[in-house]
């Protein structure tokens, strides 16, 4: 398989000269601790972050790994897409996400989403844009 074009999961993926996307990095504060701990409502969160990002469902795998007495780090990835976040319930309920994208999409809508679904106060965000090489 070349760099230019290839599969990945069984789904085409783009050539490098053609890849669109970036990052957003952010931070969401004052969360309902109780959706912040909840690891089933995060992971659902997530893979809908991930499918608003341009993914297909049956692409998706998540993972969450819950810490003891608090907190969780969980992922949801695609060909297409990954989000990640990290909570930090002693620090303002708050957590970090990561989310990378591949394609054109509203990342900042998607990143207001995940503040919703987790019950944020406050959010802070910047993002990286990839451009045509």
């Amino acid at each position: 398989m070349s760099l230019a074009y290839g599969f990945l999961f069984g789904v085409e993926c783009p050539s490098v000269t053609e890849i669109r996307g970036g990052r957003w990095v952010g931070e969401i504060y004052g969360c309902d601790i109780d959706r912040l701990e909840d690891k089933a409502l995060v992971e659902q969160a997530l893979r809908d972050a991930v499918r608003r990002l341009g993914a297909k469902e049956d692409t998706i795998q998540s993972v969450v790994y819950k810490f003891e007495p608090q907190g969780l780090s969980a992922a949801a990835l695609s060909p297409v897409a990954a989000v990640m976040i990290h909570t930090w319930p002693e620090d303002d309920a708050s957590a970090t996400l990561d989310l990378y994208f591949y394609q054109e999409a509203d990342a900042g809508e998607v990143m207001r989403g995940l503040a919703e679904a987790l019950g944020a106060r406050r959010e802070n965000a910047f993002t990286y844009r990839r451009k045509e090489a």
